[in-house]
Protein backbone atom coordinates (compact mmCIF):
# COMPACT_ATOMS: atom_id res chain seq x y z
CA UNK A 1 0.00 0.00 0.00
CA UNK A 2 2.84 2.58 0.33
CA UNK A 3 4.02 4.22 -2.19
CA UNK A 4 7.56 1.95 -3.08
CA UNK A 5 5.43 -0.94 -2.53
CA UNK A 6 4.70 -4.19 -4.99
CA UNK A 7 1.01 -2.46 -4.61
CA UNK A 8 -0.54 1.17 -5.19
CA UNK A 9 -1.88 2.58 -1.80
CA UNK A 10 -4.66 5.18 -3.59
CA UNK A 11 -5.19 2.05 -6.15
CA UNK A 12 -5.48 -0.32 -3.19
CA UNK A 13 -7.65 1.97 -1.00
CA UNK A 14 -10.15 2.32 -3.68
CA UNK A 15 -10.12 -1.17 -4.03
CA UNK A 16 -11.30 -1.55 -0.54
CA UNK A 17 -14.14 0.54 -0.98
CA UNK A 18 -15.80 -0.74 -3.85
CA UNK A 19 -15.40 -4.18 -2.75
CA UNK A 20 -18.21 -3.21 0.04
CA UNK A 21 -15.95 -4.64 3.24
CA UNK A 22 -18.15 -4.35 6.24
CA UNK A 23 -16.47 -1.27 8.54
CA UNK A 24 -15.10 -4.06 11.26
CA UNK A 25 -12.73 -5.86 8.77
CA UNK A 26 -11.72 -2.49 6.93
CA UNK A 27 -10.88 -1.40 10.84
CA UNK A 28 -8.73 -4.44 11.11
CA UNK A 29 -6.93 -3.74 8.06
CA UNK A 30 -5.95 0.14 9.09
CA UNK A 31 -5.35 -1.39 12.35
CA UNK A 32 -2.57 -3.72 11.33
CA UNK A 33 -0.70 -1.51 9.10
CA UNK A 34 -1.06 2.18 10.84
CA UNK A 35 1.83 2.39 12.64
CA UNK A 36 5.86 2.50 11.84
CA UNK A 37 7.72 0.06 13.74
CA UNK A 38 10.27 1.68 16.84
CA UNK A 39 13.47 0.31 17.30
CA UNK A 40 13.09 -1.44 20.54
CA UNK A 41 16.46 -2.23 22.30
CA UNK A 42 17.08 1.57 23.18
CA UNK A 43 15.26 1.77 26.44
CA UNK A 44 12.43 3.99 24.62
CA UNK A 45 9.98 3.20 26.24
CA UNK A 46 7.95 5.55 24.81
CA UNK A 47 4.36 5.13 24.18
CA UNK A 48 4.36 6.83 20.96
CA UNK A 49 3.21 5.80 17.66
CA UNK A 50 4.41 7.13 14.46
CA UNK A 51 1.78 7.18 11.99
CA UNK A 52 2.80 5.01 8.68
CA UNK A 53 2.74 6.36 5.42
CA UNK A 54 -0.03 3.69 4.30
CA UNK A 55 -2.50 5.00 6.92
CA UNK A 56 -1.77 8.75 5.41
CA UNK A 57 -2.30 7.37 2.21
CA UNK A 58 -5.60 5.21 3.41
CA UNK A 59 -7.04 8.08 4.70
CA UNK A 60 -7.26 10.57 1.57
CA UNK A 61 -8.87 7.82 -0.22
CA UNK A 62 -12.22 7.47 0.28
CA UNK A 63 -14.66 9.30 3.15
CA UNK A 64 -15.30 5.53 4.09
CA UNK A 65 -11.88 4.88 4.66
CA UNK A 66 -11.23 8.24 6.00
CA UNK A 67 -14.06 7.80 8.69
CA UNK A 68 -12.23 4.47 9.47
CA UNK A 69 -8.27 6.28 10.09
CA UNK A 70 -9.39 9.50 11.85
CA UNK A 71 -9.39 7.34 15.30
CA UNK A 72 -5.47 6.03 14.42
CA UNK A 73 -4.64 9.44 12.91
CA UNK A 74 -5.20 11.69 16.02
CA UNK A 75 -4.70 8.67 18.32
CA UNK A 76 -1.03 9.99 19.02
CA UNK A 77 0.02 13.75 18.88
CA UNK A 78 3.29 15.08 19.15
CA UNK A 79 3.47 18.88 20.55
CA UNK A 80 6.16 20.10 18.55
CA UNK A 81 8.89 22.76 19.79
CA UNK A 82 8.19 26.21 19.54
CA UNK A 83 4.46 25.11 17.52
CA UNK A 84 2.09 28.17 17.01
CA UNK A 85 -0.34 28.26 19.92
CA UNK A 86 -3.49 28.71 17.28
CA UNK A 87 -2.08 25.78 15.28
CA UNK A 88 -1.70 24.02 18.56
CA UNK A 89 -5.37 24.70 19.74
CA UNK A 90 -6.96 24.04 16.46
CA UNK A 91 -4.96 20.62 16.73
CA UNK A 92 -5.92 19.59 19.72
CA UNK A 93 -9.63 21.03 19.24
CA UNK A 94 -9.45 18.30 16.43
CA UNK A 95 -8.34 15.42 18.68
CA UNK A 96 -10.33 15.50 21.79
CA UNK A 97 -12.10 12.67 20.73
CA UNK A 98 -9.25 10.30 19.82
CA UNK A 99 -6.14 11.36 21.27
CA UNK A 100 -4.22 8.55 23.76
CA UNK A 101 -0.87 9.61 23.54
CA UNK A 102 0.66 12.97 23.92
CA UNK A 103 3.95 14.02 23.47
CA UNK A 104 4.68 17.74 24.41
CA UNK A 105 8.10 19.16 24.03
CA UNK A 106 9.63 22.39 24.02
CA UNK A 107 6.85 25.39 23.89
CA UNK A 108 6.03 28.50 24.73
CA UNK A 109 4.67 30.27 27.92
CA UNK A 110 1.57 31.29 26.11
CA UNK A 111 1.14 27.74 23.89
CA UNK A 112 1.71 25.65 27.88
CA UNK A 113 -1.43 28.12 28.66
CA UNK A 114 -3.05 26.38 25.64
CA UNK A 115 -2.27 22.68 26.60
CA UNK A 116 -3.53 23.67 30.10
CA UNK A 117 -6.38 24.81 29.20
CA UNK A 118 -7.57 22.25 26.76
CA UNK A 119 -6.25 19.31 28.07
CA UNK A 120 -8.61 18.69 30.26
CA UNK A 121 -10.81 17.91 27.80
CA UNK A 122 -9.35 15.15 25.79
CA UNK A 123 -11.13 12.25 26.92
CA UNK A 124 -9.44 9.86 25.77
CA UNK A 125 -6.08 10.88 26.98
CA UNK A 126 -3.58 7.75 28.53
CA UNK A 127 -0.33 8.73 28.55
CA UNK A 128 1.79 11.68 28.30
CA UNK A 129 5.38 12.16 27.31
CA UNK A 130 6.38 15.81 28.72
CA UNK A 131 9.38 16.78 28.28
CA UNK A 132 11.99 18.65 30.19
CA UNK A 133 9.30 18.13 33.44
CA UNK A 134 11.64 20.34 36.24
CA UNK A 135 11.18 23.35 34.65
CA UNK A 136 7.45 22.83 34.03
CA UNK A 137 5.89 21.94 37.59
CA UNK A 138 2.83 23.40 36.86
CA UNK A 139 1.95 21.84 33.59
CA UNK A 140 2.84 18.66 35.33
CA UNK A 141 0.26 19.26 38.12
CA UNK A 142 -2.27 19.59 35.67
CA UNK A 143 -1.44 16.50 33.54
CA UNK A 144 -1.64 14.45 36.66
CA UNK A 145 -4.50 15.63 37.79
CA UNK A 146 -6.31 14.44 34.47
CA UNK A 147 -8.56 11.77 35.51
CA UNK A 148 -7.96 9.68 32.84
CA UNK A 149 -4.19 9.72 32.49
CA UNK A 150 -1.90 6.84 33.86
CA UNK A 151 1.25 7.71 32.94
CA UNK A 152 3.36 10.53 32.40
CA UNK A 153 6.78 9.56 31.14
CA UNK A 154 9.51 12.22 31.83
CA UNK A 155 13.25 12.08 31.02
CA UNK A 156 14.43 14.17 33.99
CA UNK A 157 13.28 14.63 37.71
CA UNK A 158 10.44 16.76 38.68
CA UNK A 159 11.16 19.66 40.98
CA UNK A 160 11.72 18.87 44.41
CA UNK A 161 8.69 20.55 45.54
CA UNK A 162 6.59 17.83 43.96
CA UNK A 163 8.18 15.30 46.71
CA UNK A 164 7.08 17.34 49.08
CA UNK A 165 3.17 17.09 48.30
CA UNK A 166 2.70 15.11 45.17
CA UNK A 167 1.45 11.56 44.47
CA UNK A 168 3.74 10.89 41.58
CA UNK A 169 2.93 7.41 41.29
CA UNK A 170 1.96 7.81 37.53
CA UNK A 171 5.01 9.12 36.95
CA UNK A 172 7.70 7.16 35.11
CA UNK A 173 11.36 7.89 34.30
CA UNK A 174 12.63 6.92 31.31
CA UNK A 175 16.08 5.84 32.38
CA UNK A 176 18.75 6.30 35.08
CA UNK A 177 21.81 4.77 36.12
CA UNK A 178 22.40 2.54 38.68
CA UNK A 179 24.61 4.68 41.02
CA UNK A 180 21.38 7.54 41.06
CA UNK A 181 18.88 5.20 42.49
CA UNK A 182 20.87 4.62 45.19
CA UNK A 183 21.32 8.47 45.76
CA UNK A 184 18.91 9.90 49.03
CA UNK A 185 17.52 12.16 46.14
CA UNK A 186 16.37 9.42 43.96
CA UNK A 187 14.76 7.81 46.99
CA UNK A 188 12.67 10.89 48.04
CA UNK A 189 11.22 10.32 44.50
CA UNK A 190 10.89 6.68 44.92
CA UNK A 191 9.12 7.00 47.96
CA UNK A 192 6.04 9.38 46.05
CA UNK A 193 5.46 6.44 43.94
CA UNK A 194 7.82 7.36 41.28
CA UNK A 195 8.25 4.56 38.74
CA UNK A 196 11.93 3.98 36.84
CA UNK A 197 11.63 1.97 33.28
CA UNK A 198 14.97 1.16 32.29
CA UNK A 199 17.95 0.84 34.44
CA UNK A 200 21.65 1.40 33.10
CA UNK A 201 24.24 -1.51 34.58
CA UNK A 202 27.79 -2.04 33.86
CA UNK A 203 29.62 -5.99 34.86
CA UNK A 204 31.53 -4.00 37.81
CA UNK A 205 29.04 -1.97 38.85
CA UNK A 206 28.73 -2.08 42.65
CA UNK A 207 25.26 -1.77 42.59
CA UNK A 208 24.85 -5.34 41.37
CA UNK A 209 25.74 -6.49 44.30
CA UNK A 210 23.06 -5.02 46.17
CA UNK A 211 19.77 -5.92 43.88
CA UNK A 212 18.65 -8.68 46.14
CA UNK A 213 17.91 -5.85 48.38
CA UNK A 214 16.64 -3.54 46.39
CA UNK A 215 13.29 -3.70 44.95
CA UNK A 216 12.09 -0.91 41.97
CA UNK A 217 8.13 -1.29 41.65
CA UNK A 218 7.63 -0.94 38.11
CA UNK A 219 11.01 -1.72 36.32
CA UNK A 220 10.63 -3.03 33.03
CA UNK A 221 14.06 -3.66 31.21
CA UNK A 222 17.78 -3.03 32.30
CA UNK A 223 20.78 -2.45 29.96
CA UNK A 224 23.34 -4.01 30.78
CA UNK A 225 27.09 -3.44 29.68
CA UNK A 226 29.79 -6.56 29.73
CA UNK A 227 33.08 -5.48 30.10
CA UNK A 228 34.31 -9.27 29.18
CA UNK A 229 37.42 -8.91 31.40
CA UNK A 230 35.79 -12.11 33.61
CA UNK A 231 34.84 -15.77 32.30
CA UNK A 232 32.25 -16.01 35.52
CA UNK A 233 28.52 -15.59 34.62
CA UNK A 234 27.93 -11.68 34.61
CA UNK A 235 24.53 -12.39 35.26
CA UNK A 236 24.13 -14.60 38.53
CA UNK A 237 22.51 -12.08 40.23
CA UNK A 238 19.36 -12.57 37.60
CA UNK A 239 17.31 -15.10 39.70
CA UNK A 240 17.40 -12.73 42.39
CA UNK A 241 16.43 -10.01 40.10
CA UNK A 242 13.67 -11.50 38.87
CA UNK A 243 12.09 -13.06 41.57
CA UNK A 244 11.82 -9.51 42.95
CA UNK A 245 11.16 -7.33 40.12
CA UNK A 246 7.98 -9.34 38.39
CA UNK A 247 7.19 -6.92 36.04
CA UNK A 248 10.94 -7.22 34.48
CA UNK A 249 10.72 -8.65 30.95
CA UNK A 250 13.62 -7.61 29.05
CA UNK A 251 17.57 -7.25 29.35
CA UNK A 252 19.69 -6.06 26.79
CA UNK A 253 23.60 -6.66 27.09
CA UNK A 254 25.92 -4.55 25.38
CA UNK A 255 29.50 -4.85 24.73
CA UNK A 256 32.52 -3.04 25.80
CA UNK A 257 34.88 -4.92 23.71
CA UNK A 258 35.33 -6.45 20.61
CA UNK A 259 34.36 -9.30 21.37
CA UNK A 260 33.17 -9.47 24.56
CA UNK A 261 30.30 -12.35 24.12
CA UNK A 262 33.30 -14.77 23.25
CA UNK A 263 34.34 -14.39 26.58
CA UNK A 264 31.50 -14.66 29.48
CA UNK A 265 29.35 -17.42 30.38
CA UNK A 266 25.95 -17.03 29.75
CA UNK A 267 23.70 -20.06 29.52
CA UNK A 268 21.30 -19.12 26.31
CA UNK A 269 24.81 -18.22 24.36
CA UNK A 270 27.81 -20.26 25.51
CA UNK A 271 25.87 -23.13 22.95
CA UNK A 272 25.95 -20.87 20.39
CA UNK A 273 28.85 -19.46 20.44
CA UNK A 274 30.94 -22.50 20.97
CA UNK A 275 28.96 -24.13 18.15
CA UNK A 276 30.61 -21.40 16.06
CA UNK A 277 33.60 -22.12 17.13
CA UNK A 278 33.24 -26.35 16.25
CA UNK A 279 31.50 -24.64 12.28
CA UNK A 280 34.85 -22.53 12.25
CA UNK A 281 32.36 -19.11 12.13
CA UNK A 282 33.38 -17.60 15.11
CA UNK A 283 35.47 -15.19 13.12
CA UNK A 284 32.93 -13.88 10.80
CA UNK A 285 31.01 -12.19 12.91
CA UNK A 286 30.82 -9.74 16.18
CA UNK A 287 27.67 -9.93 18.56
CA UNK A 288 26.91 -6.67 19.11
CA UNK A 289 23.72 -6.12 21.44
CA UNK A 290 21.58 -9.23 22.94
CA UNK A 291 17.99 -8.89 24.36
CA UNK A 292 16.72 -11.39 26.62
CA UNK A 293 12.86 -11.27 27.36
CA UNK A 294 10.37 -13.12 29.86
CA UNK A 295 6.90 -12.83 30.34
CA UNK A 296 5.38 -9.44 31.53
CA UNK A 297 4.67 -10.59 35.29
CA UNK A 298 5.97 -14.26 35.55
CA UNK A 299 7.73 -15.28 38.20
CA UNK A 300 9.44 -17.55 35.50
CA UNK A 301 13.85 -17.97 35.50
CA UNK A 302 13.22 -19.22 31.98
CA UNK A 303 15.00 -16.25 29.90
CA UNK A 304 15.52 -16.50 26.06
CA UNK A 305 17.48 -14.72 23.41
CA UNK A 306 14.31 -12.57 21.67
CA UNK A 307 16.87 -9.95 20.05
CA UNK A 308 20.17 -9.83 18.58
CA UNK A 309 22.23 -7.92 16.83
CA UNK A 310 25.33 -9.21 14.52
CA UNK A 311 28.25 -7.36 12.52
CA UNK A 312 29.78 -9.27 10.10
CA UNK A 313 33.55 -8.78 9.82
CA UNK A 314 36.05 -8.03 7.00
CA UNK A 315 37.07 -12.08 7.33
CA UNK A 316 33.47 -13.07 6.14
CA UNK A 317 33.60 -14.97 2.98
CA UNK A 318 30.57 -17.41 1.62
CA UNK A 319 30.01 -17.62 5.73
CA UNK A 320 26.56 -15.38 5.89
CA UNK A 321 24.01 -17.60 5.02
CA UNK A 322 25.81 -20.29 7.93
CA UNK A 323 25.88 -17.78 9.73
CA UNK A 324 22.06 -17.18 9.56
CA UNK A 325 21.63 -20.97 9.73
CA UNK A 326 23.16 -21.21 13.07
CA UNK A 327 21.32 -18.19 14.46
CA UNK A 328 17.96 -19.81 13.25
CA UNK A 329 18.81 -23.08 14.97
CA UNK A 330 20.35 -21.61 18.09
CA UNK A 331 17.44 -19.25 18.99
CA UNK A 332 13.91 -20.60 17.70
CA UNK A 333 12.36 -17.86 19.72
CA UNK A 334 14.49 -14.61 17.96
CA UNK A 335 11.37 -11.77 17.26
CA UNK A 336 14.34 -8.92 16.33
CA UNK A 337 17.29 -9.50 14.57
CA UNK A 338 19.68 -6.64 13.05
CA UNK A 339 22.69 -7.39 10.90
CA UNK A 340 25.35 -4.65 10.13
CA UNK A 341 27.14 -6.24 6.59
CA UNK A 342 29.00 -3.35 6.39
CA UNK A 343 32.57 -5.12 5.76
CA UNK A 344 31.07 -8.29 4.26
CA UNK A 345 31.79 -8.58 0.88
CA UNK A 346 30.50 -12.16 -0.56
CA UNK A 347 27.18 -11.92 -2.86
CA UNK A 348 24.33 -14.00 -3.04
CA UNK A 349 21.35 -14.84 -5.20
CA UNK A 350 18.15 -13.25 -3.68
CA UNK A 351 16.21 -16.77 -3.16
CA UNK A 352 19.37 -18.23 -1.92
CA UNK A 353 19.64 -15.52 0.77
CA UNK A 354 15.92 -14.97 1.51
CA UNK A 355 15.64 -19.11 2.04
CA UNK A 356 18.31 -19.17 5.08
CA UNK A 357 16.05 -16.23 6.70
CA UNK A 358 13.33 -18.44 6.23
CA UNK A 359 14.65 -20.90 8.89
CA UNK A 360 14.05 -18.25 11.42
CA UNK A 361 10.27 -19.52 13.06
CA UNK A 362 9.76 -16.85 15.01
CA UNK A 363 11.39 -13.80 13.44
CA UNK A 364 8.77 -10.47 13.12
CA UNK A 365 11.37 -7.58 13.12
CA UNK A 366 14.72 -7.02 10.51
CA UNK A 367 16.77 -4.61 10.63
CA UNK A 368 19.56 -4.78 7.47
CA UNK A 369 22.11 -2.40 7.16
CA UNK A 370 24.39 -2.57 3.81
CA UNK A 371 22.40 -5.61 2.76
CA UNK A 372 22.34 -4.23 -0.88
CA UNK A 373 26.04 -5.22 -2.47
CA UNK A 374 25.36 -8.25 -0.71
CA UNK A 375 22.82 -9.33 -3.56
CA UNK A 376 22.97 -10.83 -7.09
CA UNK A 377 19.79 -10.04 -9.30
CA UNK A 378 20.43 -10.87 -12.64
CA UNK A 379 17.37 -9.68 -13.72
CA UNK A 380 18.24 -6.17 -13.59
CA UNK A 381 21.20 -4.82 -15.19
CA UNK A 382 23.12 -1.76 -13.29
CA UNK A 383 21.87 1.36 -14.18
CA UNK A 384 25.82 2.76 -14.92
CA UNK A 385 25.82 -0.37 -17.24
CA UNK A 386 22.67 0.63 -19.59
CA UNK A 387 23.42 4.15 -20.38
CA UNK A 388 26.57 5.45 -21.87
CA UNK A 389 26.03 8.92 -20.92
CA UNK A 390 26.05 10.21 -17.52
CA UNK A 391 22.66 9.22 -15.26
CA UNK A 392 21.39 11.51 -12.78
CA UNK A 393 21.38 10.48 -8.95
CA UNK A 394 18.13 9.63 -8.55
CA UNK A 395 18.06 7.77 -11.18
CA UNK A 396 20.51 5.25 -9.60
CA UNK A 397 19.19 5.18 -6.22
CA UNK A 398 15.99 4.16 -7.52
CA UNK A 399 17.40 1.66 -9.53
CA UNK A 400 18.62 0.47 -5.67
CA UNK A 401 15.55 0.93 -4.48
CA UNK A 402 14.03 -1.35 -6.92
CA UNK A 403 16.42 -4.18 -6.14
CA UNK A 404 15.58 -3.40 -2.15
CA UNK A 405 12.27 -4.06 -2.70
CA UNK A 406 12.50 -6.79 -4.94
CA UNK A 407 14.34 -8.61 -2.28
CA UNK A 408 12.09 -7.66 0.43
CA UNK A 409 9.35 -9.21 -1.11
CA UNK A 410 11.22 -12.44 -1.37
CA UNK A 411 11.82 -12.11 2.00
CA UNK A 412 7.95 -11.79 3.18
CA UNK A 413 7.25 -14.64 1.11
CA UNK A 414 9.89 -17.01 2.39
CA UNK A 415 9.51 -15.62 6.43
CA UNK A 416 5.85 -16.37 6.95
CA UNK A 417 6.33 -14.66 10.53
CA UNK A 418 7.94 -11.35 8.84
CA UNK A 419 5.60 -8.38 10.02
CA UNK A 420 8.36 -5.48 9.07
CA UNK A 421 11.99 -4.88 7.53
CA UNK A 422 13.85 -2.00 8.38
CA UNK A 423 16.71 -0.93 5.75
CA UNK A 424 19.68 1.33 6.05
CA UNK A 425 21.73 1.82 2.73
CA UNK A 426 23.99 4.45 1.50
CA UNK A 427 26.85 4.52 -1.22
CA UNK A 428 29.17 6.33 -3.07
CA UNK A 429 29.11 5.79 -7.25
CA UNK A 430 31.43 7.08 -9.81
CA UNK A 431 30.35 6.33 -13.62
CA UNK A 432 34.01 5.07 -15.50
CA UNK A 433 32.51 5.05 -18.66
CA UNK A 434 31.49 8.77 -18.43
CA UNK A 435 34.23 9.80 -15.97
CA UNK A 436 31.92 11.39 -14.00
CA UNK A 437 31.53 11.54 -10.06
CA UNK A 438 27.66 10.77 -9.01
CA UNK A 439 28.14 11.63 -5.94
CA UNK A 440 26.57 9.76 -2.43
CA UNK A 441 22.69 8.15 -1.86
CA UNK A 442 21.14 7.22 1.42
CA UNK A 443 17.91 5.00 1.45
CA UNK A 444 16.20 4.58 4.96
CA UNK A 445 13.04 3.39 6.10
CA UNK A 446 10.67 0.42 6.69
CA UNK A 447 8.72 -1.98 4.46
CA UNK A 448 5.63 -3.88 5.84
CA UNK A 449 4.59 -7.31 4.94
CA UNK A 450 0.50 -5.65 4.30
CA UNK A 451 -1.76 -8.93 3.73
CA UNK A 452 -2.49 -12.87 3.58
CA UNK A 453 -0.73 -12.62 -0.06
CA UNK A 454 2.88 -11.26 1.67
CA UNK A 455 2.86 -7.97 -0.49
CA UNK A 456 5.36 -5.70 0.49
CA UNK A 457 4.32 -1.59 1.43
CA UNK A 458 6.12 1.31 2.67
CA UNK A 459 8.63 3.90 2.12
CA UNK A 460 12.08 3.95 1.03
CA UNK A 461 13.53 7.74 1.18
Amino acid sequence: MGSTGASDTSTTGSQLSSTSFPNEILHSIVHYIAYTPELSDSCSRSPFKCASPELLALSATTWQLRLICLPFLFANIRMKKNMDPQQLENCLAISVKFTKVLVIDSLSPLGEQTISRILPQLEQLTDVELRDCQDRTDLLRTILAHPTVTSVLVDDLPDKSMCNESDLSKVALRRTRSYQVISPEYKKYLNQGMRILCLELVEDDSFVTQLDSKALPGIQEFQFLILGFSDSNPLSWLPVLSSNHPTLNELWLLGGRKRYFDHVALPFLSPFIIESQRQNLDGFFVIKKMGIHRTIGSYSQEWYVRGLSLRTTSASILSLIEILTLVASSFPKLEMLTLKLGQHEEKYHINDLASAFARFSSLRVLYLEKVFDRLKTETLTPLVQRRSTPIALDDLRDDVKSRLLLFASHLARHVRTLDSIHIDEAGYEYDNAAGVSLGNWYLSGWLHVLNGNRDIGGTLA
